[in-house]
This record gives structure tokens, C-alpha cells and sequence, in this order.
């Protein structure tokens, strides 16, 4: 891995050693060297924070590197991005431009990843026949559920996980009032995809300890960016739920073999505009602080 400092640009400030949590860059003979390449996981936080542009990485694509432009970094408008955004669930008969989702998932690549792995992946479906055999699929699990909790091995299950108020809650909301659901999936409306043009599912190896992390932090960059661009998002975790179980579903999704999916979400032209920001919870803060 050819990794090399221009001398006659380096100022040896030293930053390049002191911000590589992998020691790749270390001092010798009072000069910044890359003393172990092979330690290198391509995080270029050396490249980043070099303010004389003195280090070349021949792994990293240096056509990406630009300065940064502080003067776009508004704090106001963040704040108001995410104070403002919202899970949509009604959307327009209008189709995303392929080339506006593909500006969202080259943004969302730039998402921290643990140990810089970015193994996040992301299926994107358009087809409105696909859309509607997942959203076919997630409801009929639900409903085999629901036809299950009627029978008298169903009543004496759910009667005793009634006992436990989350399960009670879960129950309550999503189980009892199901013959209403359906009657709305039977008239049209989709109460799992909600009838948007898109679904995005993220992925990431089966096996990785940080695949839902990772995933999740792009699923967040992806809604507030797509919502800054106008659009509308929701996250359905209820596909994310059932693609853990059902076969059938991670076949019509297309998932590969060995990932995971952990975030799902839907995009689209909101069929409302919604013109207030909403009302939160007090976060409830347990500080450690020296007295």
C-alpha cells in the first residue's frame, strides 16, 4: 500500500501521527513517516487533516479530496433539518427521479462505519409489482399472527404475554384492531410500504458486530438529507422484522447470500406539507460530572 509524504509540502505539525488511531503514521528522526502501511484501514483521517496537502494514498481516491467550505456549515439549518423532518406516510402517484435516489445513497456513503469497514450496501425498489409482493408478504405474516392469537393455544399464549405492559401495548396496537387493517389493505391502502414509490432496504454482512449501527447511521443521514431535498421518508421496521424470518421475503427482495438486512425505509413525494414542528419528550439525561 503506497502511502508517502511530499517533503517540500509538509510543515511537520505532526497531525498526521497524532490523529491516526491505527499508528500508521509515527515519528522518526523528528519527521512524520508512514512507519506501518499495513496497519492502514483507509479511514483518511491523515489525508483529511493534513492542511498542506502533503500526504499521497494511492488507496484513496484523491479526485474525491476538496477543502471544506465552513462557511456552508450552518448549525440553524441542521437543527431545523432534523426538528423539522418527518415520517411520512402518505405520498404522491409520483415517481422519484432514479437520479435524485442515487444522489441521497452517494451522500450516504460518506457515513462513519465502524473501523471504516463501509460494507453498507443498499437494495432500492421502484417496481411497483415488487413493492406491492413485499408489502403483500409482511401483511400475510402479520395476519397468520393474527388468525393464530384466535385460536384457544393463540388465546392462552397472548393471555400471558397481556401480563407484560410492553407486550400489552404491542398487542393492543397492533394485534386487536387487525380486522380494521385489513379492511383497509382490502380497499387499497398499503399500512405497510403506504403506497410510496420506493423502498430502500440497507444491509451489511450477517456477520458483522456493527452491521446495524452502520446501516442505521446512514438510514438517519438518508432521511434527513432526502427530506432537505423536499422528500418524504419512513422508516419500516417491520420489513427489517420479517426479512429475519421469512424466506419468501428475502427471495423477492433479492437479498444476497451472507447480508442482513438492518434498516428499511420509504421514499417519496409527500402528499402533504406539513407546516409545524411537533411536540418531544424531555430527554431524560443521567450526567456524570466531576462535582
Amino acid at each position: 500500500m503506497a502511502i508517502y509524504r511530499v517533503p517540500d509540502k509538509c510543515n511537520r505539525c505532526m497531525r498526521c501521527v497524532d490523529d491516526c488511531i491505527s499508528g500508521v503514521w509515527q515519528i522518526e528522526n523528528e519527521e512524520p513517516v508512514p512507519a506501518a502501511p499495513e496497519r492502514c484501514n483507509r479511514c483518511s483521517h491523515c489525508v483529511a487533516v493534513c492542511p498542506t496537502g502533503a500526504i499521497v494514498h494511492e488507496q484513496l481516491d484523491l479526485n474525491q479530496v476538496r477543502p471544506i467550505d465552513k462557511k456552508r456549515l450552518d448549525p440553524n439549518a441542521c437543527r431545523e433539518t432534523i426538528m423539522t423532518r418527518r415520517s411520512v406516510r402518505r405520498y404522491l402517484k409520483k415517481p422519484v427521479r432514479q437520479a435524485a435516489i442515487q444522489n441521497i445513497i452517494d451522500l450516504a456513503r460518506y457515513s462513519p462505519t465502524a473501523s471504516n469497514s463501509q460494507h453498507v450496501e443498499y437494495i432500492v425498489a421502484t417496481d411497483p409489482a415488487k413493492l406491492s409482493a413485499v408489502a403483500e408478504e409482511v401483511f400475510a405474516i402479520a395476519r397468520k399472527i393474527y388468525d393464530w392469537s384466535k385460536t384457544s393455544p393463540g388465546k392462552m399464549v397472548f393471555g400471558g404475554l397481556k401480563l407484560y405492559p410492553a407486550m400489552a401495548q404491542l398487542y393492543e396496537k397492533y394485534i386487536a384492531p387487525m380486522d380494521d387493517y385489513i379492511a383497509q389493505m382490502d380497499a387499497g391502502r398499503d399500512l405497510i410500504l403506504h403506497n410510496a414509490p420506493v423502498l430502500m432496504l440497507i444491509h451489511a454482512p450477517a456477520r458483522s458486530f456493527f452491521g446495524a449501527a452502520n446501516s442505521n447511521i446512514a438510514a438517519a443521514n438518508i432521511m434527513n438529507y432526502a427530506h432537505s431535498l423536499g422528500l418524504g421518508t419512513c422508516m419500516i421496521g417491520f420489513v427489517t422484522l420479517a426479512s429475519r424470518f421469512s424466506k419468501k421475503l428475502t427471495q423477492t427482495i433479492e437479498l444476497p447470500e451472507g447480508r442482513k438486512i438492518h434498516a428499511s425505509l420509504v421514499l417519496g413525494h409527500p402528499r402533504y406539507d406539513y407546516t409545524h414542528t411537533v411536540s418531544r419528550k424531555k430527554p431524560d439525561v443521567h450526567w456524570l460530572i466531576k462535582d
